[in-house]
């Protein structure tokens, strides 16, 4: 049996006790994102919103970055982080931990998928094509970059591990695509989102990567805060965050770095897939 990294700390972090203080409103509020880009792209998509959310709602703000998916996790869990963007399996497992509540979503995150790329030089147009090839996921936490390629790819009869000679795993999506771009492998799983930026923004091409094929749909991303956080607090975050509007130039400048056109309420049940997908896996 394959030991996934992502379902050892799952496990941990269930059995843990919360060693949180309970908290109000804290002078200022620490927030953090999944560090899944680099840091200076991380801070200039982030900067906008978070001065957005100040003006608004009266709350200093402090960003701070991980630099993995495992420390931004195990910081929320030991209450060093009060305000996090998770993805919906770092989400899972700090609400496993110490009661994460999800406060918003993004339109986008609602059907979010992964995409399979390869070369674009590459003529084979299948993922069983690939057998004996090397392969990229994402970080082991990453939701879009190996939890739901690898539940997907199980739900269909593919093990990876049977499926490739090789299997690594990537910091970052874009280094996924610059591995499979360089030929240091031969496919690799990322998030769509992230791959389409990369085009129109043009440091990614059509004359180099290609996707082979895109994942189902999920529901990915969340704005999640500590539970024991003043109530009024977060009803101020939640009410910030709803009222986005792409049509309003100065919220355009917040939303489109994000990858947003508005902000939906999240709730526990919206995770129920990623939960399953955790299950799935840890029973294999």
């Amino acid at each position: 049996m394959v030991r996934h990294p992502l379902l050892v700390l799952l496990a941990l972090f269930a059995l843990a006790s919360c060693q949180n203080d309970q908290l109000s409103a804290p002078e200022t509020l620490v927030v953090s994102v999944l560090p899944d880009q680099s840091r200076e792209e991380l801070t200039s998509r982030f900067a906008p919103l978070m001065s957005y959310l100040e003006a608004t709602t009266g709350q200093s703000l402090t960003l701070v970055l991980a630099d993995d998916y495992a420390t931004l996790l195990q910081s929320f869990i030991d209450g060093e982080v009060h305000l996090a963007f998770f993805g919906g399996a770092t989400f899972v497992q700090a609400e496993a931990a110490v009661n994460a509540d999800p406060l918003v979503m993004r339109d986008t995150d609602i059907a979010f998928r992964s995409c399979y790329v390869t070369r674009d030089d590459d003529p084979r147009s299948s993922l069983e094509d690939y057998r004996g090839g090397s392969f990229s996921f994402g970080s082991s936490l990453s939701t879009s970059g190996h939890l739901m390629p690898r539940y997907f790819m199980q739900r269909f009869g593919v093990i990876p591990e049977q499926l490739f000679s090789s299997i690594e795993h990537s910091r970052t999506h874009f280094e996924t695509a610059q591995k499979v771009v360089s030929g240091s492998v031969e496919i690799g799983v990322m998030n769509c989102s992230i791959l389409e930026e990369a085009l129109s923004a043009g440091t990614l091409s059509d004359d180099q990567i290609r996707i082979l094929a895109k994942t189902p749909a999920y529901v990915n991303y969340t704005w999640a805060i500590q539970d024991h956080i003043n109530e009024d607090l977060k009803t101020a975050l939640v009410d910030a965050f709803l009222a986005l509007d792409i049509a309003r130039a100065e919220h355009e400048a917040i939303l489109m770095p994000l990858r947003a056109h508005v902000f939906l309420p999240a709730g526990h049940a919206d995770f129920e897939d990623i939960r399953r997908a955790v299950l799935a896996l840890s029973e294999d």
